[in-house]
């Protein structure tokens, strides 16, 4: 059958079922569904909610004048400048109450006018005017056939609609009433297609019912929809059994239905567009049929036999290799119009194969299990080493590539039996080729390809490894064919240059064939018997039929600017061709698009003077931060390797504000004042410099006034500090003269004492002369005192500020103590003191012991130091 896409609700938005289907000549697809209109470009789903009940019917003018009609309304809906359609309401009584509510099934254009049928009344819509005309009991149905409009009305017949009269066609027979559900031609006769009664034809304006298989086969069937496509076939959607397409003559093309890959046997609408696709609207979801493709389907949706992998045409039995086995069926049993396809399992061959291939009138087997061959009926296996990939024929030996390396079998007594392995190659052998000249090309997965040459024992010499990651892409395939070896990956196409000994890539990207669903790594079909060729694919396979013209230049094919969106970080808009664009919105996204067509692809250039970009799937361009002028996107695109009329694009990106001519004013106004202001700021600026040296002229003044300051400060330090020292010495020369004194004093107090001592005793031996001794004693101790405070006073007034702060924190020290601690102060060694105090220098250890207790100092302490910080 033919290629057969599916949509299920999900994909469109959940907007319900689908009632009718129309196109517009550029192949975008419009569809009246429950909840509103929506269009597909075979990309992108959109949806317009319009009135508010479900929208039944539709008739596309253009892309930008479209008519619907619904429950209670109908309308036209137009398209505004960014691309988006808005809808108005045309019907007069929506807002009325009547007894019964006109449901618009049928919409329609002819001769300028807009026609909306509904069980009541017929509207003509033309030049702003509406006009009504009743229906003479109640119309049911309403078709169009050889550019005429027909409506059914259903107490009295068929008429058909002519200016604003409804002239009558047939009546119904008395006792006939059939429900009419498609008109068409065949031979200038008038035939009509009802749901549960057959097909008729008009014979002087009485319907005849056809006694024919077809008719029989319809009324069985319970026909729901019908379309023509071209002048030859018709489409019938029925209620129970799918869809049957069929030539005027009633023979059955095809049988689709849920065997076949539908998602329902129950079809709502038929539509066939100008492209020769045939889109079905079913009770579920929404399918589309490429009538016009070379190649047709083979889906196993009943699990009969698998994915196909490999297949082999014989005598009229074809063969198919599939992951479950080896199957066979009749090549007549795969006519499209049976129910569904019968395929038998060849016993023996369940599980994997890879391969089927009639070499001298034999069919080898290449399977997951080893290698087999069928010859006269019967299975036998040649070969128990597991995966046989594929085969070539060298000579006399047949080469086979399996999971480890290459196995030679050669022929004796008319039997293939194995010779040996291949040396120097090994891995998964999955593709050999073999040329006239004994070069044997191998393609190894994850390893790359080898050639060699092979010699008379098959030794493959002269070895060149072709790494696989040499090549840019995934799934590396080999080919050869009149212009050489070739290596396609996923992304591109390489040739082998026999002078280079190397690949060279061609520029334009790999062309996968035009089957959907193709197994990985499938660039080539394979041929059977020449007029046809086999597809590997998804749970089942596809066959070409070569023998049939292919598509003729894409009649009708068209390139499509979709939208022009100017946007910046934070607002974007939607633009017409050749507008004028804000300089704000200088980023574009423009999308082009041929709708509804596989394998397409896209370049394009700005401007005349830029390179063409490289071909490509997307069908989107952006552009960013243009600059302000006028622009020329030119856009390519081809389908299927076949070239179509491109379009041109313009638009102009306007001049930012700072190019206008007001800025330009501006501009010169502040030129003028920058004169001005420099003028101004190059006096300010002279007058500023001229502060700015007296100011540092002055700041030089002071500090050069604050360097003779420190010098001098520096200066009276050092006085200050000779002074000190000089006090120090002075200070420690009087203590030492004071000391002096005070041991001179004490000399001769000791003297005086021993005198004081011996006149005691004389006044105690004699009267008279005592009171003249006792006078002599009284006048020493006299003078003993007067020395004694004339020492105590200097030491008090040389050292009275260090005496205050000993006596305020150890009130329990003696004078001697204090005599002690200002030597130490001054700096006096153990022997001076000792000197001083006429002791013993030991003993002037021990006063020092013991003045450290008092002090409360402990053995880390320096007493010096502790003296000097007091």
């Amino acid at each position: 059958m033919p290629l057969l896409r599916h949509f299920v609700p999900a994909q469109y938005g959940n907007k319900g079922k689908v009632w009718d289907i129309h196109s517009l000549s550029n192949g975008i697809v419009l569809m009246a569904a429950d909840r509103g209109l929506l269009t597909f470009d075979g990309k992108n789903w959109n949806s317009y909610p319009g009135s508010i009940g479900f929208t039944r019917s539709l008739h596309a003018v253009s892309d930008t004048l479209i008519f619907t009609g619904s429950d209670m309304d109908f309308g036209v809906w137009r398209t505004s400048e960014d691309h988006v359609l808005h809808y108005t309401s045309l019907y007069p009584f929506k807002d009325e109450v009547q007894e019964v509510n006109e449901e618009f099934w049928g919409t329609y254009y002819l001769d300028d006018k807009a026609v909306f049928i509904s069980s009541k009344n017929l509207y003509i819509y033309k030049n702003s005017q509406l006009t009504r005309l009743s229906a003479p009991n109640r119309f049911s149905s309403s078709f169009t056939a050889d550019n005429k409009l027909y409506v059914v009305d259903e107490g009295k017949g068929l008429f058909l609609f002519e200016g604003l009269d409804l002239k009558l066609v047939f009546a119904y027979p008395e006792g006939m009433n059939f429900e009419i559900k498609g008109l068409y031609k065949a031979h200038d006769t008038l035939m009509v297609v009802s749901k549960d009664a057959g097909i008729f034809k008009i014979k002087n304006g009485k319907p005849v019912q056809l006694n024919n298989n077809l008719s029989e086969l319809m009324r069985q069937a319970k026909v729901f929809s019908f379309t023509s496509l071209d002048e030859e076939y018709l489409a019938f959607g029925t209620v129970i059994k799918g869809l049957y397409i069929t030539d005027k003559q009633g023979h059955i093309v095809h049988h689709i239905n849920k065997y076949k890959g539908l998602l329902s046997n129950t079809i709502l609408t038929l539509h066939y567009s100008e492209g020769g696709k045939l889109w079905i609207g079913l009770d579920y979801g929404i399918a589309v049929m490429d009538m016009q493709h070379r190649i047709n389907y083979v889906y196993d949706f009943r699990g009969d036999f698998g994915t196909g992998y490999t297949a082999l045409l014989k005598e009229d039995v074809f063969y198919l290799g599939t992951n479950q086995g080896l199957y066979q069926a009749g090549w007549q049993q795969l006519n499209n119009d049976k129910e569904y396809y019968s395929f038998s399992l060849i016993p023996g061959t369940a599980g994997q194969v890879w391969m089927v291939e009639n070499i001298q009138d034999e069919v080898f087997i290449g399977h997951d299990r080893g290698l087999f061959v069928l010859k006269d009926g019967k299975l036998n296996q040649l070969s128990e080493e597991r995966g046989f990939w594929n085969a070539a024929l060298f000579g006399d030996y047949l080469l086979f590539g399996n999971y480890n390396g290459i196995s030679v079998f050669q022929k004796k007594d008319a039997q293939w039996s194995f010779w040996r392995k291949m040396e120097l190659i090994a891995g998964s052998c999955n593709q050999l080729i073999v040329q006239p000249d004994s070069m044997l090309w191998v393609n190894i997965p994850n390893f790359g390809v080898i050639r060699a040459k092979l010699d008379a024992n098959l030794f493959p010499a002269n070895r060149t490894i072709f790494p696989e990651n040499s090549f840019e892409g995934d799934e590396v395939y080999l080919s050869s064919d009149n212009e050489g070896i070739h290596v396609l990956t996923n992304m591109f196409h390489y040739t082998f240059d026999a002078l280079e000994q190397t690949f060279n890539k061609r520029d334009k990207p790999t062309l996968k064939p035009s089957a959907a669903g193709l197994l990985p790594g499938i660039y080539q079909p394979k041929p059977l018997q020449g007029e046809y060729a086999f597809f590997p694919i998804h749970n089942g396979f596809a066959l070409q039929a070569n023998h049939l013209e292919p598509q003729a230049g894409y009649q009708g094919v068209q390139l499509v600017l979709k939208a022009i969106q100017a946007l910046n970080n934070s607002e974007s808009e939607h633009y017409q061709d050749d507008a004028t664009i804000p300089y704000r919105l200088n980023n574009l996204r423009i999308e082009c698009i041929v709708p509804n067509q596989e394998h397409v692809l896209y370049q394009y250039r700005l401007n005349d003077a830029a390179e063409w970009s490289k071909w490509s799937p997307d069908n989107t361009f952006e552009f960013l931060n243009l600059k302000h002028g006028r622009y020329k996107l030119q856009v390519q695109a081809s389908v299927e390797g076949n070239a179509i009329p491109g379009q041109i694009i313009t638009f102009r990106i306007s001049a930012p504000w700072y190019y206008s001519w007001y800025a330009m004013v501006a501009y010169f106004a502040l030129f003028v004042l920058l004169i001005y202001f420099l003028r101004y700021w190059q006096s300010l600026t002279l007058r500023k410099q001229k502060k700015l040296l007296l100011l540092k002229k002055q700041q030089a003044l002071r500090e050069q006034a604050e360097k003779h300051r420190e010098e001098i400060g520096k200066l009276e330090q050092e006085r200050l500090l000779s002074e000190n020292e000089e006090l120090k010495k002075q200070l420690k020369s009087k203590t030492i003269d004071l000391a002096g004194k005070a041991k001179e004093n004490d000399d001769k107090n000791r003297l005086l004492l021993t005198l004081k001592e011996k006149c005691t005793r004389a006044q105690n031996s004699q009267g008279a002369a005592g009171q003249h001794w006792g006078e002599m004693h009284r006048l020493i101790d006299a003078h003993l005192k007067v020395d004694d405070n004339m020492f105590d006073l200097q030491m008090n007034e040389l050292h009275q500020d260090l005496f205050k702060k000993l006596k305020q924190r150890f009130p329990d020290l003696s004078g001697n103590d204090l005599r002690l601690c200002a030597y130490l102060k001054i700096g006096l060694n153990s022997k001076e003191i000792a000197d001083m105090l006429n002791i013993q220098p030991s003993s002037s250890y021990i006063s020092r012991s013991r003045l450290r207790k008092k002090l409360k100092l402990s053995p880390e302490e320096d007493l010096y130091d502790f003296l000097n910080g007091i």
